[in-house]
């Protein structure tokens, strides 16, 4: 059994390390991968854009914790989803919501039972005390029913649309990846485009791999995500060209 950990929690602070040792103290046979834990802190949409982009290249029956949650200690809802091929433990905020469009959803409980958390005198970190314990408990082979009550949905998060017409695509810049190439939220684009702008700047052409770019000026280039990226060859688009999330990209057909 393989668990997989995606939180934007980051090293310095040991919160990694301590959902590992929940996990193992509780399952000590049980395999763990880290996909990220360089999610930007509190950007839901990055997370479920990196599960997305990632989970269905593990075994299947993984169980991935996915924990970019902060609304940690309210009244938001802890999950657990069954699909035909994998279990998602999260918050209900809508981090699973891209993954769970391409895969068949057979069952999401409502997690409520504290036999299978932790004892805490804070409400800050569910990741320890809720989502890695749930998750360690479900690799040991509890039944997903005994953790709490079944319901019928979940959050929705929705990706800003792209605007279409017979003449022009606008969509815009969502994330950065490590290397300062900006994500888009444009997923197809005919084979052949006219002109196209990041903000005022002109897009030199459509790449198909980084080498076809130039170092200072942008090209596109659709990427491991799913979607168009805006990149500088060996440089970092966001740095170079004062990039935000947000910013527009126009495509003239």
């Amino acid at each position: 059994m393989l668990i997989a950990l995606l939180t934007d929690f980051g090293y310095k602070d040991g919160f990694v390390g301590t959902l590992k040792g929940v996990i193992k103290s509780i399952n000590p046979s049980v395999d763990i991968i880290d996909i990220s834990h360089g999610v930007s802190s509190f950007n839901i949409l990055e997370g479920a854009l990196i599960l997305n982009s990632s989970y269905r290249y593990f075994p299947k029956y993984t169980i991935f914790v996915v924990v970019v949650d902060p609304g940690v200690g309210s009244d938001r809802k802890a999950i657990v989803v069954k699909t035909k091929n994998y279990i998602f433990v999260a918050p209900d905020n809508g981090v699973l919501s891209l993954a769970l469009e391409g895969e068949d959803v057979e069952k999401i409980i409502s997690v409520e039972n504290p036999k299978f958390f932790l004892k805490a005198d804070n409400n800050t970190f569910h990741g320890r005390d809720i989502f890695a314990p749930v998750a360690a408990y479900i690799s040991r082979g509890v039944d997903l029913d005994l953790l709490g009550k079944k319901i019928n949905k979940i959050k929705k998060l929705e990706l800003p649309p792209v605007k279409e017409s017979e003449n022009q695509i606008v969509g815009q810049i969502i994330m950065f990846d490590k290397f300062g190439n900006a994500i888009t939220n444009i997923k197809k684009l005919p084979t052949s485009i006219k002109r196209a702008w990041i903000n005022d700047i002109r897009i030199e052409k459509i790449a198909k791999n980084f080498q076809e770019g130039n170092s200072e000026k942008p090209s596109l280039i659709k990427g491991s995500f799913g979607f168009y990226e805006v990149f500088l060859k060996e440089n970092s688009a966001k740095d170079k060209l004062n990039l935000k999330v947000g910013d527009t990209v126009k495509i003239e057909l």
